[in-house]
């Protein structure tokens, strides 16, 4: 019986919390309607109204209650602002861009927790990373802060490939790299066809929150896979009697799923010249 009683003092509550955010509503809408606050000839009470009308019956409710009853007030409010706005007011306008937006406060007023969390962290995050709007704001402040940190020193933390240390690498092989097919001047005997190949990792990011960075590392990858295919290339040669390559040919193609890698080749016809001559 006490079970009964508490439910029916309940309904009773919910009923006044849903009269009193339905008066707000309409006294907001009258507001709108009574000193013409409009935005290109939309009047601003069809999303407002609707919006009071919600919070005021949620604010009562946890006041009374202690929980949201789904903001049942606004949408009435949504109906009475639609039957006046657009059927006896203004019977042309139709379905647009205002009823939508009244949903939509509906929908948040009834649902605030989620449909915040929604808009705020996941529709707007989202936006914020694709666009780094925000990393934009916090690298400004920091740079603002901290004037030495420029761009280029964040860039300089990817380390230059040391081109200069893999050439000399390469020229103490005791080895010829020629590109052409057949050069004239040199006697060689053929020993027969040889490939080496490497892979570097691709970063397959649609959005790159430091594209310079990111460039410069896969050039570094890139530089570093072409001179380990070489000194390879030469070893294997050299290990089959050889001391020079002809047509030597690099390639460069995406492999993997999605092209998730870069794949790097050095191929050439491995000879043994039989008479020194000068490289240029």
């Amino acid at each position: 019986m006490n079970i009964d009683k508490q439910r029916m003092a309940n309904l009773q509550k919910a009923f006044n919390s849903i009269v009193i955010g339905t008066v707000a509503g309409l006294a907001t809408y009258a507001f709108f309607l009574y000193f013409n606050i409009a935005i290109f000839g939309w009047n601003l009470g069809l999303l407002f109204a609707p919006l009071v009308a919600g919070y005021a019956e949620t604010f009562v409710a946890n006041k009374l209650i202690g929980e949201n009853i789904g903001a049942i007030s606004a949408f009435i409010l949504f109906i009475v602002t639609v039957v006046y706005g657009f059927i006896i007011a203004n019977p042309t306008l139709g379905y647009n861009i205002i009823t939508i937006g009244s949903i939509a406060i509906i929908i948040q007023a009834a649902i605030p927790t989620f449909i915040n969390y929604f808009i705020i962290v996941v529709i707007f995050g989202t936006l914020s990373y694709l666009t780094g709007f925000f990393k934009k704001i916090l690298d400004k402040i920091k740079y603002t802060i901290f004037p030495e940190k420029k761009k280029e020193d964040i860039i300089d933390t990817v380390p230059l490939f040391n081109e200069r240390e893999s050439n000399e690498l390469i020229n103490s092989q005791d080895f010829i790299y020629i590109t052409s097919t057949d050069p004239i001047d040199l006697d060689y005997e053929i020993i027969g066809f040889f490939y080496t190949t490497s892979i570097a990792s691709r970063n397959t990011r649609i959005i790159k929150l430091s594209p310079e960075k990111i460039e410069r590392q896969q050039l570094n990858d890139l530089k570093k896979g072409k001179d380990e295919c070489l000194i390879r290339l030469a070893d294997k040669i050299k290990s089959s009697g050889g001391n020079a390559v002809i047509d030597l040919d690099i390639v460069y193609f995406l492999n993997g799923l999605g092209g998730s890698d870069f794949q790097i080749i050095a191929r050439g016809m491995g000879v043994k010249i039989k008479e020194e001559h000068p490289t240029s």
